[in-house]
């Protein structure tokens, strides 16, 4: 793989317009945006939403900070599937 360094801009439709060099290979690439914005971006929390997992912990007494809970599933769970692939690539 291959790091190059472009900047851009994301339009209000949402898209993200890119100048890239001639010289760039073509093909399939994979982008991470870097905000240069001093602002953070304020996402309006779903309450009430329609997935039928929301609220399940709500009548947990045990579970105090349901942030850091969830974080700590998500942890196990990424680790879980690294394990799998390990154990994958180790019997195929």
């Amino acid at each position: 793989m291959i790091a190059t360094k472009l900047k851009g801009q994301i339009t209000r439709d949402r898209r993200l317009v890119v100048r890239i060099p001639r010289d760039m290979a073509t093909g399939a690439v994979e982008i991470i945006v870097l905000h240069l914005s001093a602002q953070p971006v304020r996402r309006r929390a779903r309450h009430g939403s329609g997935h039928p997992a929301f609220g399940i912990w709500a009548k947990r007494s045990d579970i105090t900070d349901t942030a850091s809970f969830a974080a700590q599933l998500r942890q196990r769970v990424e680790m879980r599937a690294d394990e799998r692939k390990i154990r994958n690539v180790r019997h195929a």
